[in-house]
């Protein structure tokens, strides 16, 4: 499991006053776990799905985190929490989630590369 974030805007009310809401959701990445046939110690596992869990919210206004203060702010807090874990739950933000910590994981995966091939390069420097 990894941890990522994606800032989302979700549709709230009335669809036609285009109310929504900023925020920006923390959640954990299970990618796809294939079948696991029988063995001497169990009957096999069945295949799992790439899945995204809801860890945590908050509201973003203009591009920045704008956590609630105030006397509703917990109130405030746990509406945000409840519209941003329905939201990843639904296929739509399933899909978001998963394609931005599949790019999260690759854009990781690139940058380990670049930086073994530059220790790799320096070590070829300090060899001569």
């Amino acid at each position: 499991m990894s941890r990522h974030t994606i800032n989302a805007v979700i549709p709230v009310g009335d669809p036609d006053l285009g109310a929504a809401i900023d925020c920006r959701i923390t959640f954990t990445f299970q990618p796809n776990v294939p079948e696991q046939g029988a063995s001497y110690a169990s009957g096999g596992q069945p295949a799992e799905p790439a899945h995204a869990e809801w860890m945590s919210a908050v509201a973003i206004e203009d591009g920045q985190p704008a956590p609630y203060a105030g006397a509703f702010a917990a109130l405030e807090q746990s509406s945000l929490d409840s519209i941003a874990s329905e939201w990843l739950e639904s296929d739509e933000g399933q899909a978001q989630a998963i394609e931005q910590a599949l790019d999260d994981l690759q854009a990781a995966e690139d940058d380990a590369a670049e930086r073994r091939a530059e220790q790799r390069a320096e070590d070829r420097r300090d060899a001569r």
